[in-house]
């Protein structure tokens, strides 16, 4: 546990470098964070992001760990329904879709 928290804080010490050398533009983070321009340069300049703002500059910082972490919560989740007799019938499934594709 006390590796995510290091993580982390690695993470918040250097936002202001991956927001440098992140190809967006700081207006887009702006805008996706919701924050005023002076808010979002006040907390680089603090590292004072929350956990939630900092979510959200993460999936956008990086893409590519933002997508793994979703197709792995996916997986688990898919797992923990198995587990659980949650499951549907491939007929059935296929059936959803053309039913949807049809509307």
């Amino acid at each position: 546990m006390l590796d995510i928290i290091y993580k982390y804080q690695n993470l918040l010490a250097n936002i202001d470098e991956y927001i440098e050398n992140s190809k967006f533009k700081k207006e887009y983070l702006i805008e996706q964070l919701g924050v005023s321009r002076a808010t979002f340069y006040n907390k680089v300049k603090k590292k004072s992001f929350t956990i939630d703002e900092m979510v959200v500059l993460s999936t956008i910082l990086f893409p590519e760990e933002a997508k793994a972490f979703e197709i792995k919560e996916a997986l688990r989740e898919s797992r923990e329904d198995s587990k659980a007799g949650k499951t549907r019938d491939h007929k059935d499934v296929m059936a959803d879709v053309r039913d949807k594709l049809r509307a």
